[in-house]
């Protein structure tokens, strides 16, 4: 295994070692300050420190106020509803950081052939490389950071909205959702005993109808992953199998906590994923991403070709200057050479 092979896996282990710890780090401070029983009485219920005040709480009790609207309407199954929309307004936000994020990965893997290219020539030399990198990023209007741009903007309101479903988990309690019968259920502090102890009771149906989301959680995520990898620079057959296997460990992730937290939070991410779906396909179509960065075709010439002159002639390339032509000996000539010596 060469040097380049071998610094390329060690960059896509340590993407991998952070997006895990990224993972983790939602899913602490998606708890962080609130008690994971939920809030019982929210009329009552107080901010505890800057995280519940400026995020947490305003989320809560914007999906609370969207519920009452509902009810107020008299719109079935108002929880979910409530948590269907909010996910949209939250995805119509957001939707310009998304166009942009997209933007930046395709036209970052349209960059790909010239990154290869200089990579074999200053592969070696890492900071010539690094120059080279930039200089080519620059003539192509494209900034390296501008994918993770959005993903750092959106981050403190998915983590918000995690908490906030979180601490409304009693709220949601009794809360029916066409199939789903409690949208507060499994409690977050259960864990995974839920699912033996309806195993064992016989409530077959009841654990199928709470196994779907997951289900579906897992199946859109796969698909949500293929779509981010088509416009994701890859640069080698390693790094695509190194994303593949990220990408499958991602989504067992996202099962395996879905099973363990509130039905409503597992809504809001199968609605979340479901729509970014539609916003990948729409922001490609929009932007016309495919056509963003076209690489720059080969203009290399044979070295023996003569290359025609702008007054209708032609202009000897050096290397076929310094080729010496050989006439073929063909029969006629030998007849003709023989006749000479004859005379």
């Amino acid at each position: 295994m060469n040097g380049a092979a071998t610094r390329r896996k060690t960059v896509i282990r340590r993407r991998i070692l952070w997006l895990l710890i990224l993972v983790s780090a939602a899913f602490l401070l998606g708890g962080c300050g609130v008690p994971r029983e939920g809030v019982v009485d929210w009329n009552t219920a107080e901010a505890d420190g800057w995280w519940q005040v400026v995020i947490v709480f305003p989320l809560a009790k914007s999906l609370i106020w969207m519920n009452t609207s509902l009810v107020n309407w008299d719109i079935p199954y108002s929880w979910g509803f409530a948590i269907i929309l909010f996910t949209i307004i939250i995805k119509m936000i957001t939707f310009p950081l998304t166009m942009i994020q997209i933007r930046s990965m395709q036209a970052q893997k349209n960059l790909q052939p010239q990154l290869q290219e200089l990579q074999k020539k200053f592969g070696k030399n890492r900071d010539k490389m690094a120059q080279e990198q930039m200089k080519l990023y620059r003539e192509a209007g494209v900034n390296p950071l501008s994918g993770c741009l959005p993903m750092v903007v959106q981050m403190p309101v998915l983590f918000g909205l995690y908490s906030a479903l979180v601490a409304l988990g009693p709220a949601l309690s009794d809360a029916r959702f066409f199939w789903i019968p409690d949208l507060g259920f499994p409690e977050f502090t259960r864990g995974l005993a839920w699912i033996p102890e309806k195993f064992n009771n016989g409530e077959y149906l009841l654990l199928l109808a709470y196994l779907v989301l997951p289900a579906l959680l897992m199946i859109s995520q796969v698909y949500m992953q293929r779509m981010t990898t088509a416009t994701t620079p890859t640069g080698s057959e390693g790094q695509a199998g190194m994303m593949k296997q990220m990408t499958t460990i991602m989504t067992l992730m996202f099962g395996f906590f879905t099973l363990q937290v509130p039905a409503g939070l597992s809504l809001y991410w199968v609605t979340s994923n479901l729509l970014q779906l539609g916003q990948t396909y729409a922001a490609n179509y929009l932007s016309g991403v495919n056509n963003a960065i076209a690489p720059a075709a080969p203009q290399a010439l044979p070295a023996a070709a003569g290359v025609a002159s702008a007054d209708g002639g032609s202009t000897v390339t050096p290397a076929a200057e310094a080729t010496e032509v050989v006439p073929k000996k063909t029969p006629q000539r030998r007849r003709n050479r023989r006749n000479r010596k004859r005379r």
